[in-house]
């Protein structure tokens, strides 16, 4: 084949650079010229329409300063016709009634001020200012009374602002009456207020009269914000003109705004008028008209660069074009090669087969030039029939020829080839038949080998047990489905072939599916995770699925095996949930929770939740009333668990609540405080818990879950033990538990080994010293002669339930004391006991007094008992109905501590008390402190009005006695009247004072 030469490629691009450069020039110049021409023009109008406007804006502020001008010469000779007319009275009164012409002049004055509303006072003054008639002066008069303040070349001067004593402004004016003698007039700012007023400036326009002085006397926008106050700007004072001066646009020295201004200063009265139109209202319309006329020019701008672009684009298409065609007959000539395609043609009336070269050497063949029979005469026989027909009627015009045959090489051996071709007619010529062919061997004998592959492959897919199926990764429907999935689904097998992997999953899974579907397509893992899947009857069951990607049937796809693990998960989160929940409420154990936050979280805080009262529930109202109650904090709980973080339950009474986010913490704690508070509904009944909190963080205060869990714990003991709701773990709290724990130890064996004493301290009447009463106080001796102060076990006692023993063991030794006095001769002296808050509630208080008086022979009123107010208002009810049975059986009640507490008045005065006792920290300083003594005598007044006996507490000096006793106070008990001390000493204190009387 004889070699072509391409033309050059400056050949083929020059002449369409040259010819598209030009006209684009062309365009680009003529384009930046109308754009030129455009911009002029617009900007023109748009300055001619801005003179236009600032202009008529400048006229009507003109005409609205002189027509305020006129306005304020009429008002202004108003005033100074009425203050002549008052002069005039005055000089006819001194003339004629000169003894009486003041008086007569103040009522002249009454009638004017009546008469013009704008006049404020007029008062008669000398030279100096000073007042002759009622009113008053102005010991300035002399420094503004000067030609430059005098109205029209009259009489009538105007001077400065003045405020009035009530806060109101007014401008001062003067006339002279006589020789010495001045009318001193105030006139109110709303005679010039109303000049101003109603004059047309606009929303942001302002018209202003001020004064000589640079003052403003009227302002039409905001006159409280102006008149009488200092200006952020000085206002500018002009020369007197007899016309109205055109200011242009001027900023406002009072509020900055930019304005179109006029001012009038005439020359024959000492004030000048501002008049002036807003820029901004004055120009809105010309700014609409600026912004439509650069988005006119703007619009124009990118037309034109649209076009120079398209223009520039096709000029650019045209040159790859042209670079293209022959890069395209290059390639062809190469892809021929090495795709081995070679061409023939047959033609003439005598047909002949015509080879390309490629060909002859591609097929072995001896020439290029052979007959139809010598072709046919290597064709495979099977083939040779219907490949001579098909060739016949493409010759014939009948249809185009594809063929793939069998052709016997020369060495033996078959070629599988694919021959395609056309009729072909061309002018002047015989019809002839052309096309192209290609040695496919190579490919059927893959293809072979695929189909084998496929028949075995189908084998083992088919018969195999585990449910099996292919699906698209591109549409996901099913390519094909096995025995077993048909089985284990319910779905036929045409049924799943019209059926995508979406359509046995749920709904809401579907988005999962696609996350797994791209992850397998990315090439990730084929072990999938574990999904549900749903069968054609809509049952659900757990699937853990093997991927692999495969290509099937010309599909990119993705070959599955689907394995039932239903059983063994619901085996596995059965046991796992019995190790990490409890039974009774589904809620987490506590070891689990730990493990949980050592898992993952940081940064959270605890609360251990404290709640008292649910094993009593369960041991008073039976187990299924105390599991339903369990239930039910746990449900309420739960709630707060669901939006703040995690909750456990630690058998019996205490839950534990994770809170995951600091920013969270108070929402937390503050909506756990309202859920404990809240009581818990049973069966047939409410039921109130006392619920303590402990709070601790992670890391502050522990860096494993187990520590932080602990160290709330100790803080949930702290809140129980100082009686406040909630606390917080402090470092102390560790130490101070330690010692506790031993301290309750001992306590416990000390009830045990009875190595408690009682005390007693004698209670007296206030108004000769004789006993009342002895009020019993538990002491706990030491081997060294020591006491431990109650203080120190006492709450420890309350915390840990000690305190219903040791209380019912004060109870029962109060009793044999009583007996021990009865015995000496002291029968009527009752002894007082005090009980605790837990063992009032938590014991059957009036039958523990009532064994006690039986067991001893004591008659009905020898044991008292005392209680703090705070503990009787932690449950009113029960309290109420306690009292009532303890006064039924003649245990007289006393309310110690009293107005240290919180309670409601209307709730007392319904409790059957015998005696207030008030609480030390008043009765301290009584005598020399008021506020104390205030407060006793409240307390005894209320006391006494309800009827009760009033006994003072903490009594230490004779002061203190002497102020008691002179205000009606019943009872004392203090120091100064006895210390406390053991009953046989009490014994000899009793016997010497009844031989002193």
């Amino acid at each position: 084949m004889p070699a072509r030469c391409p033309l050059p490629t400056d050949a083929l691009e020059t002449p369409v650079n040259r010819v598209q450069a030009h006209p684009l020039r062309v365009v680009a110049f003529a384009g930046v010229l109308v754009a030129v021409v455009l911009a002029a023009a617009l900007a023109m109008m748009l300055w001619n329409d801005r003179s236009t406007r600032l202009e008529a804006a400048q006229r009507q502020s003109m005409a609205l300063a002189n027509g305020s001008d006129r306005l304020l010469r009429a008002q202004l000779g108003t005033l100074e016709r009425a203050l002549r007319g008052a002069g005039s009275d005055g000089r006819e009164f001194y003339r004629q009634v000169p003894d009486k012409a003041v008086e007569l002049l103040e009522a002249n004055i009454r009638g004017v001020l009546e008469r013009n509303r704008d006049l404020a006072s007029i008062t008669l003054v000398d030279d100096h200012g000073q007042p002759l008639s009622q009113g008053r002066g102005d010991a300035s008069l002399r420094s503004w009374v000067v030609p430059q303040n005098r109205l029209f070349s009259g009489d009538l001067y105007i001077g400065a602002l003045e405020q009035l004593p009530e806060g109101a402004w007014v401008v001062r004016a003067a006339l002279p009456m006589q020789q010495g003698q001045w009318l001193l007039a105030r006139v109110r700012l709303g005679l010039f207020q109303e000049v101003v007023r109603g004059l047309d400036v606009g929303h942001d326009g302002v018209a202003s009269i001020g004064n000589r002085y640079g003052q403003l006397l009227a302002h039409s926008r905001s006159p409280a914000a102006y008149i009488g106050k200092q200006l952020p700007a000085p206002m500018k004072i002009l020369t007197p003109s007899p016309e109205v001066v055109a200011e242009g646009v001027v900023e406002s020295p009072a509020d900055g705004q930019r304005r179109i201004a006029a001012v009038s200063v005439p020359t024959d009265y000492p004030l000048s008028l501002y008049a002036a139109l807003s820029y901004k209202e004055v120009m809105a319309r010309w700014f609409v008209f600026l912004y439509a006329a650069i988005a006119i020019f703007l619009l124009y701008l990118v037309g034109l660069a649209y076009l120079l672009h398209s223009l520039g684009r096709s000029a650019w298409q045209e040159r790859r074009l042209s670079k293209e065609l022959q890069a395209g007959a290059a390639e062809l000539e190469l892809a021929h090669e090495v795709g081995k395609v070679g061409t023939w043609s047959i033609h003439g009336e005598e047909p002949l087969l015509d080879w390309s070269l490629l060909t002859q050497q591609m097929l072995d063949l001896p020439t290029r030039v052979s007959t139809l029979d010598a072709f046919f005469g290597r064709v495979h026989e099977e083939d040779r029939a219907w490949l001579r027909v098909m060739l016949n009627h493409a010759r014939d015009g009948k249809g185009a020829l594809n063929a793939m045959f069998r052709l016997h090489m020369a060495d033996g051996s078959l070629r599988w080839l694919s021959a395609r071709g056309d009729r072909v007619n061309s002018p002047g010529q015989l019809p002839r038949l052309a096309g192209a062919v290609v040695d496919i061997s190579e490919r059927v004998h893959t293809e072979a080998r695929a189909q084998e592959a496929e028949r075995q492959f189908r084998l083992v897919f088919d018969r195999n047990p585990a449910p099996f199926w292919i699906f698209d990764l591109a549409t996901l429907r099913f390519l094909e489905v096995n025995q077993a999935a048909v089985d284990q689904y319910g779905f036929s097998r045409e049924e799943f072939l019209s059926m995508s992997i979406l359509d046995v999953r749920p709904a809401e899974d579907r988005e999962a599916i696609r996350r797994t579907v791209l992850g397998t397509a990315n090439g990730q893992p084929t072990l999938l995770p574990v999904h549900r899947h749903k069968r054609k009857d809509g049952s659900i069951f757990q699937v853990q699925a093997h991927g692999a990607r495969l290509e099937f049937d010309g599909h990119d796809a993705c070959l599955v095996l689907a394995e039932d693990v239903s059983q063994r998960l619901r085996y596995e989160k059965e046991l796992a949930y019995r190790a990490s929940h409890h039974a009774g409420t589904g809620l987490l154990t506590v070891r689990a929770l730990a493990e949980k936050l050592d898992a993952g979280v940081s940064g959270y805080t605890i609360a251990h939740v404290q709640l008292r009262g649910l094993q009593m529930i369960a041991d008073t109202l039976g187990r299924d009333a105390g599991e339903d109650a369990l239930r039910s904090v746990a449900v309420r709980l739960g709630g707060l668990a669901a939006r703040y973080g995690l909750l456990a339950h630690q058998p019996a009474e205490d839950f534990v609540l994770a809170i995951h986010r600091p920013a969270d913490v108070q929402l937390a704690l503050d909506a756990l405080l309202e859920a404990v508070a809240e009581p818990i509904r049973g069966r047939d009944t409410f039921h109130q818990l006392e619920a303590r909190i402990g709070v601790a963080s992670s890391p502050d205060d522990g860096d494993v879950a187990e520590q932080v869990l602990g160290r709330a714990a100790q803080a949930a003991h702290a809140a129980r033990e100082t009686g406040v709701p909630l606390a917080r773990f402090i470092p102390a709290m560790a130490a101070r538990y330690t010692e506790r724990l031993q301290l309750a130890g001992r306590v416990h064996m000390a009830i045990d080994r009875n190595e408690f004493d009682l005390h007693f301290q004698p209670i007296r009447h206030a108004a000769d010293g004789s006993p009342v009463a002895l009020e019993a106080l538990l002491r706990w001796p030491q081997a060294d002669g020591s006491f431990i102060p109650p203080g120190d076990f006492i709450q420890l006692c309350e915390d840990t339930g000690l305190i219903i023993a040791l209380g019912r063991w004060v109870i029962r030794n109060a009793a044999q004391a009583q007996q021990q006095l009865a015995a000496a001769g002291w029968g009527r002296l009752p002894i007082a006991v005090n009980v605790s808050a837990v063992q009032f509630f938590n014991t059957d208080l009036a039958n523990e007094f009532s064994r006690a008086i039986e067991e001893f022979g004591l008659p009905r009123g020898s044991l008292q008992l005392e209680l703090t107010e705070s503990s009787l208002m932690r449950n009113p009810g029960q309290a109420l109905q306690t009292m009532q049975r303890l006064h039924e059986r003649g245990i007289h009640i006393s309310l110690d501590d009293f107005g240290t507490g919180f309670s409601s008045m209307s709730y007392l005065q319904h409790l059957p008390l015998d005696s207030l006792k008030i609480d030390r920290s008043f009765v301290a300083d009584v005598e020399t402190n008021p506020r104390n003594a205030a407060i006793c005598r409240a307390l005894l007044s209320l006391g006494h009005s309800m009827g009760l006996t009033v006994i003072a507490e903490g009594v230490e000096t004779d002061g203190q006695y002497g102020w008691l006793a002179a205000h009606g106070c019943d009872q004392v008990q203090g120091y100064l009247l006895g210390r406390p001390m053991p009953l046989a000493d009490v014994l000899v204190l009793l016997a010497a004072q009844r031989d002193a009387e």
